[in-house]
């Protein structure tokens, strides 16, 4: 539930104010593709581990996989691709950054708040 509340409330802050998300942490620099690597890296492990005891655990394992694999294939992307791909989301598409993050960090962060909500019993 924790990793929900922290997409969402990340997906609200890149909706509201970009600027103030992106400014956290020097995302253009080999640490700032290493600290995008290691985030996906450690939601998909708290995904896949924490699945059992979610309302959907095979989408969640296969959800986590997916943010793993995600993580993982971060780690060899050139500095420079990454590079050119933070520039063009905050020069040139902010509005797609903002409507992606915002929209899509609120709803995933929603789901998986939802997901980690204990099953109800068959007499509630």
């Amino acid at each position: 539930m924790a990793l929900g509340v922290a997409i969402l409330l990340m997906g609200v802050s890149i909706g509201v104010s970009p600027a103030w998300f992106l400014g956290l942490a020097d995302w253009e620099s080999q640490g700032g593709l290493y600290l995008a690597a290691a985030m996906r890296i450690i939601s998909g492990l708290v995904l896949i581990l924490g699945a059992s005891a979610s309302r959907y655990p095979v989408g969640l394992r296969i959800f986590g996989a997916v943010v793993l694999l995600a993580g993982l294939v971060l780690l060899f992307i050139p500095l420079d691709l990454w590079t050119g791909l933070i520039e063009w989301l905050t020069d040139e598409h902010a509005t797609v950054l903002r409507m992606g993050g915002g929209a899509g960090g609120t709803l995933v962060g929603l789901f998986l708040v939802h997901a980690a909500r204990p099953k109800r019993s068959a007499t509630e």
